[in-house]
């Protein structure tokens, strides 16, 4: 299956993720939007056509459960990657259940995270 080029929605504090994931998705012909708050996830949500989210669970003003709760109620076919400094295994199982596409702790490296991403935008393509 050919992927269509997409946009993927980068929210987390610092750049850590969008500086690892911006080349990949370049050279994909992928669109990179990158905002560290929660308003502005939503705000991008109703300006942008966005095909995956990933987003830091610790965004400052809310918790990453909470943030999903609410996008989800909006954006309810959206693919969410959560990113996570260290494992949880509670905040995990948490996250999990409220139906994300995939929950990546960052130290795993991200090879894992390229992959998912580049599968949550062949099924938000379809």
């Amino acid at each position: 299956m050919v992927e269509k080029c997409g946009t993927l929605l980068v929210a987390e504090r610092g750049s850590g993720l969008s500086a690892c994931l911006e080349p990949w998705l370049r050279d994909k012909g992928h669109q990179l939007i990158t905002v560290d708050n929660f308003k502005d996830v939503l705000m991008t949500l109703q300006s942008e056509k966005v095909n995956v989210l990933v987003m830091d669970v610790a965004l400052p003003e809310i918790m990453g459960y909470e943030a999903i709760s609410i996008i989800k109620g909006l954006y309810r076919k959206l693919p969410i990657i959560v990113t996570a400094d260290e494992n949880n295994p509670e905040q995990e199982s948490r996250i999990r259940q409220k139906g994300i596409f995939y929950y990546h702790v960052k130290s795993f490296g991200m090879d894992e995270l390229v992959l998912a991403v580049a599968n949550a935008m062949v099924r938000s393509s379809q």
